[in-house]
């Protein structure tokens, strides 16, 4: 019996060339993605095709439908409440550990700077881009490998969300910039509670404006209610 190995990094250049494109909605909501046609449209074979799909809906950013295909979903607003819910409770425990140590990562300062350029520029991608990668700087600076893992399964989600209703709504970046760096001040100050108190501040913020902005959005026909079939 012969087993067929996973091309790793073939994989890895799929799944990341497969999420850009679902994440800007070159690939749409709704789009149905088979093994044949990721294999025909990036030319690859068609288990790396598999691997590459079967990875983003791991991550949230594809569903399977009645017949196994993975379709790209269209998130709703229990959703984007739902996601929030989920990230509170892994992020708190993440901001009160480094907060204990005084300590921000090298990562998550970085992502401060890339926020505050994209925003000077009013780049919504990059600048959502850099959010995201700043939450999981924190989590994964916390060194539990079960943490980050719980928190891998609702960032690639939240990061979907985000693209889909941020591309029919304008955001305050400079704003929301400045909410990040008040969760990375406290932290570097050592105060656990001002850092739980400011990380709360940017999630319920963020989502109230997905939530109304997404309202907003289906009023005008610009995004659809639900999942697509």
């Amino acid at each position: 019996m012969s087993i067929e190995l996973e091309n790793t990094s073939l994989t890895d250049s799929l799944t990341t060339a497969l999420r850009k494109q679902i994440i800007t909605s070159e690939i749409p909501p709704g789009e149905k993605l088979s093994e044949i046609w990721v294999a025909h449209r990036f030319t690859v074979a068609r288990p790396t095709a598999k691997a590459a799909l079967d990875r983003l809906t791991n991550e949230g950013l594809l569903r399977r439908g009645p017949r196994r295909t993975a379709v790209v979903p269209q998130l709703s607003a229990d959703d984007v409440s739902d996601l929030y819910f989920a990230r509170e409770p892994i992020e708190s425990r993440a901001v009160v550990t480094l907060a204990r140590r005084a300590e921000v990562p090298g990562d998550a300062d970085r992502s401060l700077v890339l926020m505050r350029m994209a925003a000077d520029r009013n780049q919504h991608g990059e600048h959502t881009e850099a959010d995201i990668s700043l939450h999981r700087a924190l989590v994964a600076a916390t060194g539990s490998k079960r943490l980050r893992r719980m928190h891998e399964t609702v960032m690639g989600e939240t990061q979907l969300c985000i693209a889909q209703v941020r591309a029919h709504a304008g955001v305050d970046l400079m704003a929301l910039t400045d909410r990040h760096a008040a969760i990375l001040d406290a932290i570097r100050g050592g105060n656990p509670d001002e850092a739980v108190t400011a990380l709360l501040t940017d999630l319920n913020n963020c989502r109230d404006t997905l939530l109304s902005d997404l309202r907003a959005a289906q009023r005008r026909g610009e995004v659809a209610v639900g999942f697509p079939s």
